[in-house]
């Protein structure tokens, strides 16, 4: 089936794996045996896709590596995945797998690919339709892990009490990353926190640090939880105008500068998260270095692209920590224009309460012209209203297409459109600006 719609062009990421698994509901099992050194999965809430290809373009300078890159994961996507890269035999010729997970799917994904390397980033609230709260997804992830043996390897976020919590669940080798840093150089965030209370007896989390939501350094006020010295981490952080970031890298007992082509705080655990595994996999710190520095992210989660002669940025948001930190980025430019493209489909969750979560009004008097598109454009400005922020009738869409084409229009070429889009709107701008000429798909497939 892979064979097929690759020979006619089309680009199914799911569909050959749906049909596979019907077929033979063991197949993701039997091929991932064939990976010499097994596989490194990689999960959380926010992050997963950078961070995977972080991964990929780090490990793939030692090894032969394969990976679901265009970001179908699910248990069917992995399928798909392994089924285009193996020969008609069925064989595969890799030394390494590196597996982006859902968060949701991740016992079944650990059950069927036998993973080496488990990265969890983050667990933070998102799509709660889908997944309910943090706490039920952490219980499911609890009873997979301690099921592991002693040779897989736990890479934790120390920062994330949600997380680093499950150390306790594992009775092998585990990493931690971090910052080190007290506080970030960016504006305040009024942060949903997810992990109010002691995992363990109840009590009271104390943070002597809060970077973002639940991140940071914390103690619980009755037992001896904390957060873990982490292994690999980051100080001196710098987050720059033109939204590159520099940071003090400690791993192995080395420390570099690193400056590199991503915004934000969220994508320092990106790449906390990326040299903890290279330091696993015996990849030298400058060969680390020089990845990072030159690496590209994936199309929307940030991108800058020229439409018209005019500026376009694009970040996805999702959820309300992820938005949070977006947001937190975007108020340290310049008044621009800002579109917000809001969807309930299916893969954005249909629960749109989040928005209220997520603190717009950090933006307010910080912006020239705001507009708002998609399924629920009018929940969108009913939220921009409260925040304070002024939004015309004529401003609001419901098509993206239009809402793009309609919003460059009344721009001039010395002002830049910020656009957040959610997961399905993103491909939607992606087919604007296909039609408008700007191929992005290369960014895809980068």
């Amino acid at each position: 089936m892979a064979f097929v719609i690759r020979f006619f062009g089309g680009g199914a990421t799911a569909a050959p794996g749906l049909i596979a698994l019907k077929i033979d509901p063991n197949l993701v099992r039997k091929l991932n045996k064939e990976i010499t050194f097994g596989s490194v999965i990689i999960s959380g809430t926010n992050g997963k896709t950078t961070t995977a290809r972080l991964i990929y373009d780090v490990l793939s300078t030692k090894y032969k590596v394969i990976h679901n890159r265009q970001g179908s994961n699910l248990l069917r996507g992995i399928a798909s995945t392994l089924i285009s890269q193996s020969t008609i035999p069925g064989k595969l010729k890799f030394d390494l797998a590196i597996w982006e997970v859902d968060e949701a799917t991740l016992p079944e994904s650990i059950k069927n690919v036998y993973p080496k390397t488990i990265v969890l980033l983050n667990l933070f609230r998102d799509q709660l339709d889908r997944y309910g709260e943090v706490d039920s997804i952490r219980v499911k992830w609890q009873k997979t892990l301690i099921t592991l043996p002693k040779d897989t390897t736990l890479i934790l976020n120390s920062d994330d009490p949600g997380i680093s919590i499950l150390e306790k669940s594992h009775k092998g080798k585990t990493i931690f990353f971090g910052v080190g840093d007290n506080h970030v150089r960016l504006p305040e965030v009024t942060s949903v926190v997810d992990v109010k209370h002691c995992l363990i007896c109840g009590a009271n989390l104390i943070f002597s640090a809060q970077l973002s939501s639940h991140l940071g350094k914390y103690r619980c006020s009755n037992c001896d939880f904390k957060r873990p010295t982490p292994n690999v981490s980051a100080v001196n952080l710098n987050f720059k105008p033109d939204f590159s970031t520099s940071i003090s890298l400690n791993a192995n007992g080395q420390t570099l500068n690193i400056n590199y082509s991503l915004p934000g705080l969220y994508n320092v655990y990106n790449i906390l998260a990326t040299s903890a595994t290279a330091s696993l996999y015996k990849i030298a710190l400058p060969t680390v270095k020089n990845k990072i520095e030159t690496f590209s992210s994936a199309f929307g989660r940030f991108q800058r692209t020229k439409i018209q002669n005019r500026e376009l940025l694009t970040f996805l948001i999702k959820n309300p920590a992820g938005a949070n930190e977006v947001i937190r980025t975007i108020s340290k430019l310049s008044k621009n224009n800002l579109l917000v493209i809001l969807n309930d489909k299916i893969a954005d969750g249909r629960d749109v309460s989040w928005i209220w979560d997520t603190d717009w009004e950090i933006l307010k008097d910080k912006t020239r012209d705001v507009f708002v598109a998609g399924t629920r454009c009018f929940d969108m400005a009913l939220r921009m209203k409260y925040a304070g922020i002024g939004l015309s009738k004529n401003n609001i869409y419901k098509e993206v297409n239009y809402s793009i084409l309609s919003t460059l229009k009344k721009m001039s070429n010395k002002n830049t459109l910020i656009v957040l889009p959610t997961y399905t709107a993103l491909l939607d701008v992606q087919k604007t600006l296909n039609r408008i000429g700007e191929d992005v798909t290369k960014w895809q497939k980068q």
